[in-house]
């Protein structure tokens, strides 16, 4: 498969630089494929168990230019059905078709250029129909639906003309924003008012978020980093991972700031690493009163201070609504400064007035209910709008906030929900 990638890509490179073809300028012959094959024949198409329709696109592409129009089509082909799961062990089967509004599609790469317009896949009917959802797709059981390219005018690149689309209705979370090298901006928090009261005067606290890391950075544009931010406010109450002369995969809690002065939180411990490549539920919290911090992750402790910080003050995460304009800002994904951010995913981000409890921490890792019923929560971000760089608070306080540059919502997200697998 890296062969085949690499192969496309080096064509893609030369049809880049060529407006016509010129037969002269190649050594091999020209091919179509679908641009989602490219890489993958298996195209994941999980959705949440609320989504009644659905589309999935593509185009055909070609290697390089053609000097005539060049004419395709791209149809459902039931007979890979048997093929892919002989060959991958899977049983799964034909996605039935009253979900899905797909016919054989005839398209059309005009002469001098090397993609057809877009080709659309409608996934529906998913929910079925009325209250009782009658008819409505199974959840948490995968189809598939296989198409195949094929062309009369010239050759198919061998695997990249098929692709397999893997679609599951699944119960569980399936939507996460990517902040590789981005990170979300809280405007109405740096400006007086009801929405920014809500994080300033705090006796107890709660951060906690779903993330995924794609790669522990150990330097960037700015030198060596060994920092990657999950949220909160620099030098004052902070929830990131490694720190210097700290475990670089460890979660460190940070209240180094007047509202706990506890400082860091734990010690380093390589036995405490979170590894890339998977879905963790990480959590914070801090209690003037008891004067515990704690550290979770996937819903159980994993480090507990006692005696920790001073009741002095209180704790304001939102110290430029308060004049302070100098002051460190909140945010989700940064820090210090544009080179710690969290390089993954991230989903269900939330701040609490109180110190939640174990018990409600394992419960509710995944969603809340009905979060404008309770004023504790004071920011509740689920990343959950699958395009767009607004990210809708569903707390009663609004604070909405903005991605800095534009956000990639990737396909084929699945949050494992770990705390329904324990009796």
């Amino acid at each position: 498969m890296k062969r085949q990638a690499t192969y496309l890509f080096l064509m893609l490179l030369l049809a880049s630089a060529c407006n016509r073809y010129d037969s002269d300028g190649y050594r091999f012959e020209n091919s179509i494929y679908l641009d989602v094959s490219s890489h993958s024949q298996n195209q994941p198409a999980t959705f949440g168990n609320n989504i009644p329709e659905f589309n999935k696109d593509m185009k055909v592409t070609m290697a390089y230019p053609s000097d005539r129009d060049i004419n395709a089509t791209i149809s459902v082909d039931k007979s890979l059905v048997d093929a892919f799961n002989g060959r991958n062990g899977t049983s799964y089967e034909m996605l039935p078709d009253q979900y899905f509004d797909f016919k054989a599609v005839e398209v059309s790469i005009p002469a001098g250029r090397t993609m057809s317009e877009s080709v659309s896949i409608k996934f529906k009917g998913l929910m079925g129909d009325g209250e009782e959802q009658t008819g409505a797709m199974d959840i948490d059981n995968t189809y598939l639906l296989p198409v195949r390219l094929t062309s009369s005018d010239i050759d198919v690149m061998g695997n990249a003309g098929v692709a397999y689309y893997l679609v599951r209705r699944s119960s569980a979370i399936t939507v996460a924003a990517q902040l590789t090298d981005n990170w979300i901006n809280f405007p109405t928090l740096d400006q007086p008012g009801p929405q920014s009261d809500a994080f300033n005067g705090l006796t107890a606290m709660t951060y906690e978020a779903l993330i995924y890391i794609d790669r522990f950075d150990l330097e960037n544009d700015f030198g060596a980093c060994n920092i990657s931010s999950v949220m909160g406010v620099e030098q004052y109450l902070l929830m990131r991972i490694g720190d210097t002369n700290f475990e670089r995969q460890q979660i460190q809690f940070d209240g180094s700031g007047g509202g706990t002065s506890f400082g860091k939180f734990p010690e380093s411990d390589a036995s405490k690493k979170l590894y890339e490549g998977r879905w963790y539920h990480v959590a914070c919290t801090y209690d003037y009163e008891t004067r515990i911090a704690r550290v979770y992750v996937d819903g159980k402790i994993q480090s507990e201070g006692k005696e920790l910080g001073s009741a002095a003050g209180g704790i304001n995460l939102a110290q430029r609504a308060l004049g302070e304009d100098e002051a460190y800002q909140f945010f989700i994904g940064k820090s210090y400064n544009d080179y710690r951010p969290l390089q993954g995913k991230i989903a269900e981000a939330r701040v609490w007035s109180v110190a939640r409890t174990p018990e409600q921490i394992w419960e509710n890792m995944y969603r809340i209910e009905n979060p404008k019923d309770d004023p504790t929560l004071i920011g509740y971000w689920k990343f959950n709008e699958g395009k767009g760089n607004v990210i809708k608070d569903y707390s009663q306080y609004g604070n909405d906030g903005e991605a800095q540059y534009d956000l990639v919502w990737p396909d084929g997200i699945e949050i494992p929900e770990i705390n329904k697998k324990e009796e």
